[in-house]
């Protein structure tokens, strides 16, 4: 389902200009089911060869297996840590673990269990994509995905798009980045996010995570 607007105008604003370059991006991408966490500094650090042959082995790993590769800030599951840190999408993911809200997604979901909710912001650039996936993780207990779309302006065209999978291999629903729009999503379900085109005007960021039980 989507929702929208979710946040009021002003705040939506506020924290989509708080995930501009400013913000500490890390980029993140699997090897397997391990996961590297590289920042700015250790990108640069990787020097223009060596970053070529890492994009060459991701493009590798996704034509036939699960790979990801896009930008992401981190947010702490302890309440005192995203206190500390303080950050519009800590704060975000404290407002998502308020009582109010919580009661919200359970309603939505008609899971009376949900008693957390997770997530990270994300950015893709140009080249960023997901493959293939159904965030059925064991021991995660998570009830639906969300995606709360933070781009003012998207063009389909660009790719970036949350699409659904049918059992034949064909897209069932293709979803485009909304400013200040919620999507949630049951899990177990096959989905990916579309590689974004290289002349894409603007990076598709967006906060994103799992209601837990």
């Amino acid at each position: 389902m989507r929702i929208e607007p979710v946040l009021v105008a002003a705040e939506a604003d506020a924290l989509a200009t708080s995930l501009g370059d400013e913000a500490p991006w890390t980029r993140v991408l699997n090897q397997g089911d391990k996961v590297w966490d590289l920042d700015r500094a250790g990108l640069e650090s990787l020097g223009p060869e060596r970053r070529a042959a890492l994009v060459e082995a991701v493009h590798g790993q996704a034509r036939e297996g699960f790979q990801f590769l896009y930008d992401s800030v981190r947010v702490s599951e302890e309440a005192a840590k995203r206190r500390e840190r303080g950050l519009p999408v800590d704060r975000l993911l404290d407002a998502l673990n308020s009582p109010a809200w919580l009661d919200v997604f359970r309603t939505l979901t008609g899971e009376p269990g949900i008693r957390m909710v997770d997530g990270q912001a994300t950015r893709f650039l140009p080249g960023h994509f997901l493959t293939s996936h159904d965030d059925n993780v064991a021991g995660k207990n998570r009830v639906a995905a969300y995606i709360l779309s933070l781009t003012p302006r998207w063009r389909i065209e660009w790719g970036g798009l949350l699409t659904f999978h049918d059992d034949a291999g064909d897209v069932d629903l293709a979803l485009s980045p909304r400013f200040n729009a919620i999507h949630l999503l049951r899990v177990p379900q096959v989905h990916s996010v579309s590689s974004v085109a290289p002349f894409a005007g603007v990076p598709r960021v967006s906060v994103t995570g799992w209601l837990r039980r």
